[in-house]
């Protein structure tokens, strides 16, 4: 809005406070890999000019790329960069910082030796499309992240506790698995409320890895997980996150559930995981 529209202070109405689901682009919680590109060809080339000042000598290209970045003296060139959230292999997000100092944030995403293994955590609010001329020429959502954190499989499964009397090769089968089948739910852009139940669930509740752990200890696989509306609340953003699990021997299928409240940006449990019909 121009200043020419701005109402004079004395005539203006009081702030109405926004209630938080009523905002105007929904919220995002996305799991996936964030990856550096350059947003044009003004700063892939700035980019070859600093690489050519700099000691980059038996460094790999993602290994050049996140030492230059890193540098205090090119934090001009790594806000110049684009960052872009890719979940399942493909582009989905533009993600920008709400404050300017989260670009410490995307530059620790951007890792050294990416592996298919890394995972990072978005959460943060949709807006338009990215401009035309980005990412080479493909508009993207832009998300404008308020928290962000990097790790890796690995990293994740060691917060779990690992049951007694299960060994650390199964241990990591085990948990692999829930974790694979959770991000595969949907085609998951971490936009829906169900979307945002889930990687909630995935990357903050081990309570589903503990069960699924005993689970396959009494021979019963992981069948389905289901995130829906829940019968009361569903209206206002309250999920019910379902495991399903089989006996390997009589067929018999057991379920638990546990509910998620996602009506604001940072979902958060409402119950405990517990048996449901």
């Amino acid at each position: 809005m121009s200043d020419d529209n701005v109402m004079p202070e004395a005539a203006a109405p009081p702030p109405v406070a926004e209630e938080p689901h009523e905002h105007h682009h929904p919220y995002v919680f996305a799991i996936g890999q964030v990856r550096a590109r350059f947003r044009d060809p003004g700063v892939e080339k700035e980019f070859t000019q600093v690489v050519g000042a700099t000691n980059t000598k038996g460094l790999t290209t993602d290994e050049v790329l996140r030492e230059v970045l890193a540098r205090p003296e090119n934090r001009y060139l790594a806000r110049q960069m684009q960052y872009v959230l890719t979940i399942q292999g493909v582009d989905t997000y533009d993600v920008v910082p709400r404050y300017s100092d989260d670009y410490e944030k995307l530059i620790a995403a951007v890792r050294p030796a990416p592996t298919p293994l890394d995972l990072d955590v978005v959460v943060g609010v949709r807006g338009p499309l990215s401009a035309v001329d980005s990412c080479a020429g493909l508009t993207l959502p832009v998300l404008e992240f308020h928290q962000l954190y990097s790790f890796d499989r690995p990293s994740l499964f060691k917060a779990i506790e690992k049951p007694d009397g299960m060994s650390a090769k199964r241990f990591r089968a085990t948990a692999d698995e829930v974790l694979t089948k959770i991000l595969q739910i949907t085609e998951n852009a971490g936009a829906t409320p169900e979307d945002r139940a889930a990687n909630f669930v995935a990357c903050r509740y081990e309570a589903v890895y503990l069960k699924t752990f005993e689970a396959f200890a009494d021979d019963y696989a992981l069948t389905s997980i289901k995130v829906r509306p829940a019968a009361v609340g569903g209206d206002q953003g309250v999920m019910s996150f379902t495991v399903s699990y089989t006996s390997r021997t009589t067929d018999l299928t057991e379920n638990y559930s546990v509910l998620v409240s996602t009506r604001y940006m940072n979902p958060y449990l409402l119950t405990r995981l517990g048996p449901s019909l």
